[in-house]
């Protein structure tokens, strides 16, 4: 089976290296040429455009970081629907809006291509180690053809339903993520200015109903690791991308017409670290937000 992956950032370069590792023919694109050169060692083909990714894969998967990029690639003159036959797959891997899959999905369709929209969720240990879970929207036959893609990044594969669920799904999680990642930030603020200190604040809630799966690791990296990512180097989980994905969800509530009491005032939190220039920045480093509220450092002031 030959495949293509476009967009080898923080989240599709490790999913690339795994689908190259698990042995299966695969050609790269990306605007950059570093991780294209790091495929490329491991056995990949590089190419010029998603068009010519398309040309040579059966099985094409796009990891990308906005509905813009998603469409450009998709549709665009030198993109994935330009290059493909009919029979062909068209994964979307990133993180959009249920609009903008169902409107690839419309014009895969014209072409005879099936569209399957599969963000994944899990942090940088899991995209490493391949054990992600995956949120799979579309028809039956086409995903269970491309399983063995999505298993070689993918531990669990989570059928969400018909085209956009997927998406949908992602979304849902991603605010709910976002407003455990403000309210921890917000608990350690508290607990700072109530004179504790991070480590029995840390071990206290571990044990207690407060924890959560993100917990112990952003209160980690908040204590012990930069935001700033070192020179040349992307984010692994960067500010502008849940700051986007929190704002996504805010917007397909309000066209299904379901307010937020939390999911919107945590959107409001991370554009507030866009608007201070920190998108590029791991995005932790809105806990700075927190300190400047409540006129307390928790943070070291040197990493």
């Amino acid at each position: 089976m030959k495949v293509g992956f476009i967009g080898l950032g923080g989240i599709g370069k490790p999913m690339a290296i795994n689908v190259a590792r698990a042995g299966f023919e695969l050609t790269v694109c990306d605007l950059r040429e570093g991780p294209v050169n790091e495929l490329t060692t491991l056995g990949a083909t590089a190419a010029a455009s998603p068009r010519e990714v398309a040309t040579s894969s059966d099985i094409v998967l796009a990891s990308l970081p906005s509905n813009e990029a998603s469409i450009e690639v998709a549709l665009g003159p030198k993109g994935v629907l330009a290059g493909t036959e009919p029979g062909d797959i068209y994964i979307e891997l990133s993180t959009i809006s249920p609009e903008v899959v169902q409107r690839i999905g419309s014009a895969a369709r014209d072409v005879g291509v099936d569209v399957i929209d599969a963000p994944v969720s899990g942090g940088i240990a899991q995209r490493e180690a391949g054990t992600l879970s995956v949120m799979a929207g579309g028809e039956s036959a086409p995903l269970e053809r491309a399983r063995p893609v999505l298993q070689a990044f993918g531990e669990r594969i989570f059928h969400t339903g018909g085209p956009g669920t997927g998406a949908t799904v992602k979304l849902i999680n991603n605010m709910l993520a976002g407003i455990n990642m403000i309210a921890t930030m917000e608990a350690m603020a508290l607990g700072a200015k109530s004179g504790l200190t991070v480590d029995t604040l840390r071990e206290v809630i571990r044990a207690s109903s407060g924890n959560s799966g993100l917990f112990a690791g952003l209160v980690e990296n908040i204590m012990t690791v930069d935001p700033q990512p070192q020179p040349g180097e992307l984010a692994s989980q960067g500010l502008h991308t849940i700051g986007k994905d929190v704002q996504l969800a805010v917007e397909l509530a309000q066209a299904k017409g379901v307010p937020l009491v939390l999911g919107s005032p945590a959107a409001q939190v991370f554009t507030s670290g866009l608007a201070r220039g920190w998108a590029e920045q791991e995005y932790w480093s809105i806990m700075q937000i927190f300190e400047e509220m409540s006129a307390i450092q928790v943070r070291p002031i040197q990493y």
